[in-house]
């Protein structure tokens, strides 16, 4: 199975359980663009449980970052439409899918590594933070399967 297939197409050659792994995908990362895109703090008290930031000389930081949670929420949702649209048109394309869920989500875990933020931040452990070893393990799965040829 090619990783960068001369001509994309419906013709995929890696296991079905790749194709049916990117169900749960999409679900999560349609849920989470949308809430950090569109939600009043972006999702960060309410589902991240980060504490809102003091008001210092009548000026709120908490809608700066708010600002910016929402505008990377906005380039999750056009990470989300792109991987939505690879998968509808193009089958063949399912392990650069995952190639790209699976960097996404190092990035994601470098972020935290150059910028971490300690217990007094929250609320409560942010589910993300829970998360993040099983999806990664779970996108490193599905990218091997995703390139692994049926057998016939």
């Amino acid at each position: 199975m090619a990783l960068f297939p001369n001509k994309p197409n419906h013709d995929y050659k890696g296991s079905k359980i790749a194709i049916y792994g990117l169900y749960p995908i999409f679900v999560l990362y349609i849920f989470r663009s949308l809430v950090h895109f569109l939600s009043e703090n972006a999702g960060l008290v309410g589902i991240a449980t980060i504490k809102e930031l003091p008001i210092i000389d009548n000026i709120d930081p908490n809608n700066l970052v708010y600002l910016f949670a929402s505008l990377w929420g906005a380039t999750q949702v056009s990470l989300t439409l792109v991987l939505l649209i690879l998968f509808i048109k193009y089958k063949s394309l399912i392990p650069l899918i995952y190639m790209i869920c699976l960097s996404d989500h190092c990035f994601r875990l470098i972020s935290g590594l150059l910028h971490p933020l300690t217990d007094e931040y929250y609320i409560n452990t942010p589910p993300g933070v829970i998360a993040n070893i099983p999806i990664l393990i779970y996108f490193m799965l599905m990218f091997y399967l995703s390139l692994k040829k049926r057998s016939t």
